[in-house]
């Protein structure tokens, strides 16, 4: 396989380059720093660091799959679940996490070179199982409006200003979605309210 290994950060580059550099089903292997430099050539697999900061990136990926016969592995340092949902839907290949052995590093491309796919188990195993009380159904409409808000990244007074309730209807509100959601915290709220539809990317 000929690949390409973009990130922004020189050392990801320089490791991820040493550990595929042994593996035998890669023939040739280039590194950039710039997104562009995918069309300078013809390569079977792009690795790509895909993070907050470059996500706009999601978009010209999928065309890039749709007009050229390329395979791409996403490499995840900050374990994003929208990222991940964002990505198995646009038929990613194969989608690592930071903290995985240099050894599947090198096992998630012969899996892609042998047309098949590799996803971290643990992100798999949350975007296909659905808990019972994991259920939309269950939100009340209020519980629905202030879970969006809590999604957009406001604050218990914003959101009862926002809404013409007390802060302390809010947090009630909160802790309900919490319990029937079976979330932890805010950020967990946020990321269901994502990759459930109920705010855009």
């Amino acid at each position: 396989m000929q690949v390409i290994v973009i990130s922004e950060s020189l050392i990801i580059r320089k490791g991820i380059v040493e550990i595929l550099s042994k593996e035998s089903c890669v023939d040739t292997i280039k590194e950039s720093h710039r997104y562009t430099d995918i069309y300078k050539d013809e390569y079977d697999l792009l690795v790509i660091d895909l993070n907050k900061n470059n996500k706009q990136y999601l978009h010209d990926i999928e065309k890039l799959k749709k007009e050229k016969n390329i395979k791409v592995m996403v490499l995840d340092f900050y374990e994003d679940r929208v990222l991940f949902s964002k990505c198995m839907k646009i038929g990613i290949d194969g989608y690592i996490l930071a903290n995985i052995d240099s050894e599947d590093i090198g096992y998630a491309v012969k899996q892609l070179s042998k047309d098949k796919k590799y996803y971290d188990a643990e992100l798999i195993e949350s975007y296909i199982s659905k808990d019972e009380n994991e259920c939309m159904e269950d939100l009340t409409k209020r519980e629905r409006e202030i879970l969006i808000c809590i999604a957009q990244g406001k604050s218990n007074i914003e959101i009862s200003k926002e809404l013409f309730i007390t802060e302390h209807t809010v947090k009630k509100h909160t802790s309900n979605i919490f319990s029937k959601l079976n979330l932890k915290d805010r950020i967990q709220a946020a990321l269901y309210a994502y990759n459930n539809g109920l705010i855009g990317f």
